[in-house]
């Protein structure tokens, strides 16, 4: 895990380092504009040799200060360099407008963009973390004039902090109705974002940040190169917000990060391990509740048992080795088996049927144990959430799709001009009284006192083929596995989640293209393996 920065957050940040005279503006400003420099040269080495060519456009704060300063460094590498200022010098703080005096090239105003040739390398240094509104039309057309340029080489595109007009604690594009470009104003896709210390939100919930993300230490501590593994031994605090990364120090490794959560000690038996049950659906609708109890197991259950319908029986009888088979067929029957304490987790939802779920969500959940509710628990209670939420607890989490959501939770938007998914769960989690997690290609878990994390799995961690009926359903079986490991008291939901979310990619990951989602569970053990378990 590593800790994120909201825009707020990184203005404190550098605000108090200024202040208490660790470090001065000009200085920060001087080492972003060489991070962004260094990044590039590093993920394009070929520009190390000729004479590339750049366009920086530069605002009129301080993004367009750390602009200047690229310009300069670039120059001073034999680039052929064009600058371009939106809006007037005299608008500068002290620091920028240094860095604009020492820059001794030519400077022209953006309605000046369209000449000469495409160049190698486009800088957006036009508006940084502290956007507020839609880029006007003119910052738009500039972007677009230097693209429309002519020229065969290919342009590369590079953000400094952000791209402009990016809203970077909510991930989207503050776009403008009928403006410029259609779908609003912006400046063309990032092909690398460089931001400084840490990532903030927005540059883990979407690619739009950046097709690739670079963090460059600007002397402000420890920032994300030192990859606080010391993260995994506490549980984040109220309000944090944490990345879940497999970036560990050299005093953790992935190993301790599964030990912590879920690894057996030495001697531990099957029920030390944890006992998980899932509750499977009716003829002909089990297979979802098989994939997640055999997710539970591979995950490092001691025990998983199945619980099913009388007329199911011998439909999972057949489908089934090592878990275990249970007639389940009312809220009695689960209630009986509740009363034993070595069952520390159950897992209900996929394949259950709405009608099933209404009756056995609320005895589920009236024995406090740790508890995963997915698919038709949730779905059933989309007339009337409040009566799910009535039954929540501490020890349970929720975890949806964005539709299933959008029905438990309709006021909270995640569309782009809404909450956005940060915000949107911390609210549904505050609602329900229990941890939620919203699954999708950025992952957000949040807990009722507003503790959030985010799961990317973008950019070099993509895994499209992990879109796949019943991926979902393994996801509810890992997270239920590794609820289990530990008593309820000693239960850490946001740990489980972040490391189950982490598993189920690394899982799709290791497999490749053509999975589908009977394919994670064995592909669980390959990953162990490579954690050095």
């Amino acid at each position: 895990m590593s800790e994120l920065l909201t825009v707020a957050g990184m203005r404190d940040l550098e605000a108090a380092a200024m202040a208490s005279g660790a470090v001065a503006g000009l200085d920060l400003m001087e080492r972003a504009g060489a991070g962004v420099v260094g990044a590039i040269l590093a993920e394009w080495p070929e520009y190390a040799r000729g004479a590339p060519s750049a366009v920086v456009l530069c605002g009129p704060g301080n993004n367009g200060g750390d602009g200047f300063v690229v310009a300069r460094l670039l120059a001073g590498l034999g680039w052929s360099v064009e600058v371009f200022l939106h809006g007037r010098a005299d608008q500068f703080g002290p620091d920028a407008r240094a860095n604009v005096e020492r820059w001794t090239g030519p400077v022209a105003g953006f309605d000046a963009a369209g000449g000469g040739r495409r160049p190698d390398v486009l800088v957006d240094a036009v508006f940084g973390i502290g956007v507020s509104r839609p880029i006007p039309d003119a910052v738009a057309a500039a972007f677009a004039a230097v693209r429309a340029r002519p020229g065969t080489a290919p342009m590369r595109t590079v953000a400094v902090d952000c791209p402009s007009g990016f809203d970077l604690d909510r991930g989207i594009f503050l776009s403008a109705p009928g403006s410029a470009e259609k779908g609003g104003a912006r400046p063309p896709q990032a092909d690398l974002c460089v931001t400084f210390h840490r990532p903030k939100p927005g540059h883990v919930l979407s690619e739009a940040a950046g097709r690739v993300l670079w963090v460059a230490d600007i002397g402000l501590g420890e920032g994300f190169s030192t990859a606080a593994g010391q993260l995994i031994a506490r549980p984040p605090a109220p309000g944090a917000l944490r990345l879940v990364t497999p970036r560990i120090d050299e005093d953790s490794t992935l190993a301790d990060w599964y030990r912590h959560v879920a690894g057996p000690e030495a001697g531990a038996h099957k029920y030390d391990r944890g006992h998980v049950l899932v509750l499977a659906g009716g003829v002909g609708q089990g297979g979802a509740a098989r994939m997640a109890a055999r997710a539970a197991l591979r995950v490092g259950a001691g025990l998983v048992t199945l619980g099913v319908p009388q007329a199911a029986v011998f439909e999972n009888a057949g489908r089934l080795d090592a878990v275990m088979l249970r007639t389940v067929v009312e809220s009695y029957d689960l209630r009986r088996m509740l009363t034993d304490e070595r069952l520390r987790c159950v897992v209900l939802g996929p394949g259950l049927g709405r009608n099933r779920a209404q009756d056995l969500v609320p005895a589920a959940l009236w024995a406090k144990r740790a508890t995963v509710l997915d698919a038709d628990a949730l779905t059933a209670f989309e007339d009337n959430p409040q009566l799910l939420f009535n039954h929540l607890h501490e020890a349970a989490i929720l975890t949806p799709h964005e539709g299933e959501f959008r029905r438990l939770f309709p006021d909270l938007s995640l569309a782009p001009d809404g909450l956005g998914r940060i915000e949107a769960v911390r609210q549904a989690a505050d609602r329900a009284g229990c941890t939620v997690l919203l699954k999708g290609p950025a992952t957000v878990i949040a807990r009722p006192d507003g503790c959030a994390s985010i799961h990317p799995a973008l950019r070099d961690r993509a895994v499209p083929w992990l879109a796949t009926a019943g991926a979902g359903d393994v996801l509810a079986g890992m997270i239920g596995g590794l609820m289990a490991a530990r008593p309820v008291d000693r239960l850490d939901v946001v740990s489980c989640a972040e490391l189950g979310v982490w598993l189920h990619a690394e899982a799709a990951r290791a497999f490749g293209p053509g999975l589908i989602a009977e394919d994670l569970p064995d592909a669980l053990p390959g990953v162990f393996r490579g954690m050095g378990l």
